[in-house]
């Protein structure tokens, strides 16, 4: 206690200021978790040069059946026609992800990919645990034997897991995925709400692997639900 400038005071407190850059994410990247990232991407089958298809579809959910045609474009946009809105927009959602994930990179206007390793178990039988460093979605992988057989995400309400249960190879001696598992967690408890199970299966027709059928099976609190499509008479569109 003490008086300053005529006025009489109890105490004096101190306060430390301590200023961090936010938000707080670690941006340093590691070449070689980097090129173990890049190994992986260039073994999966890609889309090269693809000019898009049509085929005719037949789609199954919860035992109601639906028939028709799909488009699946160069760009990776589609459109199908089964005159009921659940089916086609449920199997354009589909074959725009498969469309997106066969796609290939544009190498020189991508960002670069920064990467480093989370730990350093080398045993683990998933393969090394390897984070993005920055980006929106606090992304990891595990990687063995050129494959990425874990995918995390953190979403705004949830996080997810994808887990490559089996991988097929192609002609050219590249991964197609052939069943995995995409596993939703609230952000908060930590608890499992919904599994997808997804079977995929391909057709070769001239350079590229096309979708022939594919089955997910979605548990949830409420129960177990099982869509399907099939597709058949696949035609290359012209370039």
């Amino acid at each position: 206690s003490g008086e300053s400038g005529g006025k009489h005071y109890t105490e004096i407190r101190e306060f430390a200021t301590l200023a961090f850059h936010w938000p707080m994410v670690d941006e340093s990247s590691d070449n070689e978790a980097v090129t173990l990232f890049e190994e992986a991407i260039q073994a999966r089958a890609q889309w090269t040069e693809f000019p898009g298809f049509r085929a005719d579809i037949t789609t199954i959910i919860n035992g109601d059946t639906f028939h028709g045609s799909t488009t699946v474009a160069a760009s990776g946009s589609t459109q199908s026609d089964m005159g009921a809105s659940r089916a086609e927009s449920w199997v354009n959602s589909q074959l725009q992800s498969i469309a997106l994930h066969r796609g290939t990179r544009d190498t020189n206007n991508s960002t670069p990919v920064r990467l480093r390793f989370a730990d350093q178990d080398k045993e683990h039988p998933l393969g090394r645990l390897l984070t993005v460093s920055g980006g929106q979605f606090a992304s990891s992988y595990r990687i063995r034997d050129k494959q990425i057989l874990i995918v995390n995400r953190a979403l705004v309400r949830q996080n997810l897991t994808i887990r490559v249960l089996a991988n097929e190879l192609n002609t050219e001696g590249r991964f197609l995925p052939h069943v995995y598992t995409v596993q939703y967690w609230d952000h908060l408890t930590g608890a499992t709400s919904r599994c997808e199970t997804v079977q995929n299966r391909w057709k070769r027709v001239g350079n590229w692997d096309l979708p022939t059928d594919q089955i997910v099976t979605v548990a949830t609190p409420e129960g177990l639900e099982t869509r399907q499509f099939t597709l058949k008479h696949h035609e290359l569109l012209s370039p």
